[in-house]
């Protein structure tokens, strides 16, 4: 075999030392939340996809793209590492994620390998879901019930629920300790602009009675083998 039919039998459309990021562009996909969905290109055609987090903003991750244009993809921690000082915590880190996710997706496709295994390999088959339910526009305990009942029938055995501000919106003091307002009703927003909020504030036992009656009503509804969790105010329960 000679040295030009070995190197004409070579594959190659993706050279990795050779690959180069031309242009990241974002799409939002609005529904509960706004979903930013990036699209990270290449020279060599291989592009990766990933996604801002919940709630985030595109803007997240557009703010570096000037920082990955020219760079090689396949650097993936050194690229991970330049951004991160500048993705803060929270929501506010998912444009630094996200490309993280778009570059593990198109590093994949140029080696020909899922990215469990540039992870170190495949740990479990299947992932167990959970399902989010938003708060009812009318919380009381009946929809809540509702609501849970309904990711239950989707077959879903563990389901999370929202326990937000707009349950704690009766009773003239919901809260308790420094500066905790005492409008009626009660208005979260406010409070959240509230110097030194959160330090020290706690919800009234008539606030705990409340919250624990609905998740009361939802675990009898749906019975001991569904597996339920709160979030939001009632971390504080």
């Amino acid at each position: 075999m000679t040295t030009s039919t070995i190197e004409n039998a070579i594959n190659r459309n993706s050279q990795p030392s050779q690959l180069r990021i031309t242009d990241m562009r974002l799409a939002v996909v609005a529904a509960n939340y706004d979903y930013p969905i990036l699209k990270i290109d290449t020279n060599q055609g291989v592009y990766g996809l990933g996604e801002v987090r919940d709630a985030g903003h595109a803007e997240n991750a557009l703010q570096f793209k000037s920082i990955i244009v020219g760079q090689n993809p396949c650097n993936v921690d050194m690229i991970f590492r330049a951004l991160r000082r500048f993705g803060n915590w929270g929501r506010e880190g998912g444009g630094v994620s996200g490309i993280e996710i778009a570059l593990m997706d198109l590093i994949g496709k140029v080696y020909g390998v899922p990215c469990y295994q540039l992870l170190g390999g495949k740990y479990r088959d299947k992932v167990r879901l959970y399902g989010d339910t938003p708060t009812p526009d009318d919380p009381t305990p009946e929809d809540f019930v509702a609501a849970i009942k309904g990711r239950h029938a989707r077959g879903l055995t563990w389901i999370k629920f929202d326990l937000r501000p707009s349950l704690f919106e009766t009773g003239d003091s919901p809260l308790v300790g420094h500066d905790a307002p005492h409008e009626t009703p009660f208005d979260m927003g406010k409070w959240f602009k509230t110097p030194m909020a959160g330090r020290g504030v706690k919800l009234t036992d008539a606030t705990i009675e409340r919250a624990a009656h609905v998740v009361g009503e939802v675990r009898a509804a749906v019975g001991p083998d569904v597996q339920l969790c709160v979030d939001h105010s009632a971390k504080a329960i």
